[in-house]
């Protein structure tokens, strides 16, 4: 209990400096805005389905857009926005005053991490059901009379499976962090990582709405993106934090 009490402290604080800065509300708007265009464009496409009732093609591009939408959403607000204040904290070197405190490595990471997961899940489910609702509110409905959701594969897959990609997603971005000492490094190798993740589910966009490979898929890249995140977060120590902080 008290070792929960310390990571909902650390993460609470994270998440106040997150919502302080500017360049979180900015990069809201700029979401936004993306979302509407893919959603109006994907709804245009739809639209020249719905001539033919053509319900099973409509269902495969509603769960490709809701899974990409989600995908992109998720993984902007966790490694551009979020991880900006651990950046700061390096800057104004408050990391070290944190590694005085008794919370221990592991604490320090899994509450950065949940600082990092939690919005970004949370905004990318919004951003993603939310067009959906919108795209039936204004293409689909008014011509079926019904309201249409992707395939349940796609729907598990978003629900389930991102969120443990974002989590050790997330990790890794904590990690590199805190030992790495050169920001610029450290933004190369997420970017590569983020590419990576792409690569790994662009198969997914091959398979119907009720293909569940595009479950086994997804659990498949969250699983090589764990056993890295494992990997890279055992080599975090306090005197590598120290040190990555001092450069």
């Amino acid at each position: 209990m008290k070792k929960t009490k310390k990571l909902i402290i650390i993460m609470k604080k994270d998440l106040r400096e997150t919502f302080r800065t500017k360049a979180f509300y900015i990069n809201i708007g700029v979401v936004i805005f993306l979302m509407v265009m893919l959603g109006m464009e994907t709804g245009k496409q739809i639209s020249t389905l719905l001539e033919g009732s053509n319900i099973s093609a409509i269902q495969f591009l509603l769960g490709t857009f809701a899974f990409m939408i989600s995908l992109m959403v998720m993984m902007l607000f966790c490694v551009y926005i979020n991880a900006y204040t651990l950046i700061m904290e390096k800057i104004k070197r408050s990391i070290e005053s944190l590694l005085c405190t008794p919370l221990s490595i592991k604490q320090i990471c899994l509450g950065k991490t949940l600082a990092l997961f939690l919005p970004s899940i949370i905004l990318g489910w919004l951003c993603t059901f939310g067009s959906i609702a919108g795209i039936n509110q204004f293409f689909i409905v008014p011509v079926l009379g019904k309201f249409i959701m992707p395939g349940v594969a796609p729907v598990i897959a978003i629900l389930v499976v991102m969120p443990i990609i974002v989590f050790f997603l997330s990790l890794l971005v904590i990690a590199l962090q805190l030992i790495i000492t050169n920001i610029r490094w450290v933004n190369t190798i997420i970017v590569f990582a983020m590419f990576g993740v792409a690569f790994g589910l662009s198969p997914v966009l091959k398979f119907g709405p009720s293909s569940w490979n595009i479950v086994f898929i997804s659990l498949g890249v969250a699983v090589i993106l764990a056993i890295i995140a494992f990997l890279v977060f055992r080599q975090v120590t306090k005197e590598r934090i120290v040190l990555s902080s001092k450069g």
